[in-house]
């Protein structure tokens, strides 16, 4: 009798577990951008397999993505100029669920690039939205047409407004000096449900100011999900010439 309850133990165990467990996709859709200078072609190592994949990455905007096989981790490397040769920037953990992903590259003052993946689907990341980076040193409060967003140092999260109309939206930002909030930048922009964003908070390569504000822009509101089924299989590597 105690075998037996033990093994209907085991089959409920089992069970609940095959339920919960995620078991992620194959691919997923990735798109490059650099919120400061440079941009051009990068190279994304998945890690353990040692898949190479080489992106286009242009400067402040999303391009078409590409399609990346899942693993634990990701490493960039980077392309200078002849005659310098690539490089390994940074690793950064793959999430184990989504399947549409914005490598976002940043630079320092130092020139030191640092990245972010961002969810990027539809659902995580929807038109009109605004996703905000907090590369400064500060926790920050980031307040669209009222609505408010605290982050941590280095933390990262999407603002709670989703534009529903095309506005000149206030925007907001204050920094934590010491036991009190200090307006640290106050201006308009434009925010449409035409267009996704990703905001930078803090020091780049070409403005060392404390909370300086990066932006990299997706005018087509990921139009581009719609028509490339995440099934695609990636184009064949070139062939040997004969």
């Amino acid at each position: 009798m105690r075998s037996l309850l033990l093994l209907v133990m085991s089959w409920m165990v089992s069970g609940a577990f095959a339920d919960t467990a995620f078991t992620p996709a194959v691919n997923f859709r990735l798109t490059t951008s650099w919120a400061d200078l440079p941009a051009g072609e990068v190279s994304v190592v998945t890690r353990p397999q040692g898949n190479t994949l080489q992106v286009n990455a242009l400067q402040s905007a999303i391009d078409y993505p590409c399609l990346v096989r899942h693993g634990e981790s990701l490493e960039v490397l980077l392309s200078p100029p002849a005659p310098r040769s690539s490089f390994s920037a940074f690793k950064l953990p793959i999430p184990a669920k989504g399947e549409d992903f914005a490598l976002i590259l940043g630079n320092s003052p130092a020139r030191l690039t640092v990245g972010w993946l961002v969810p990027s689907g539809l659902e995580e990341l929807p038109p009109g939205a605004t996703f905000v980076i907090n590369r400064s040193s500060r926790k920050i409060r980031v307040s669209l047409e009222g609505q408010i967003l605290e982050l941590e140092a280095g933390a990262s999260r999407r603002h709670p407004m989703v534009a529903a109309r095309r506005i000149v939206a206030q925007l907001k930002i204050e920094a934590l000096e010491g036991p009190q909030w200090t307006m640290a930048r106050s201006n308009r922009m434009v925010v449409s449900p035409g267009q996704r964003m990703v905001m930078l908070v803090g020091p780049g390569q070409h403005n060392p100011e404390p909370y300086h504000i990066a932006t990299v822009i997706d005018a087509n509101s990921g139009s581009y999900q719609k028509t490339l089924p995440l099934t695609a299989t990636p184009p064949p590597p070139d062939q040997p010439a004969k």
